[in-house]
């Protein structure tokens, strides 16, 4: 999977957990609103497993913007919860999930930021080779 993919995906986790939340991909607004949820690739890392197939490890910031600093706690445990419960967002296996304190921004809003460790495996290409169409059997 692509990393655009990716972040579609854990979007539409969150928007299922949230459905009236704003959301947003990898850039954050000047002045984000309240109730809004914003999908950040920090970092991608690839590492061969075997012969057949590797293992691409991506961090994601999740970055939730709310009027009450227990609003933004009582969010982000919503969905440290619920990826821990299924341990997978469609194809995407959640290896951990934190949180960070929430902070007051510039325009009078609670920010907290979550980091989703998460990994995928993806085979390689693989050579293919035309079918077998007749097996014929011979008598010596």
């Amino acid at each position: 999977m692509s990393v655009i993919d990716d972040m579609v995906e854990i979007e539409a986790y969150i928007k299922a957990l949230f459905p009236a939340a704003i959301t947003g991909k990898q850039v954050i607004d000047e002045q984000p609103p309240a109730n809004s949820f914003y999908i950040r690739m920090l970092n991608e890392d690839r590492e061969t497993e075997t012969r057949y197939h590797f293992r691409i490890d991506r961090t994601y910031q999740i970055v939730h913007f709310a009027e009450r600093p227990d609003t933004v706690l009582a969010n982000m445990q919503t969905i440290g919860d619920a990826v821990y419960q299924n341990e997978h967002i469609g194809p995407i296996r959640i290896n951990g999930f934190s949180v960070s304190q929430p902070t007051m921004t510039e325009n009078d809003l609670f920010v907290i930021i979550g980091i989703l460790d998460t990994s995928i495996r993806q085979a390689r290409a693989q050579e293919t080779y035309p079918k077998i169409n007749h097996i014929g059997v011979r008598r010596i």
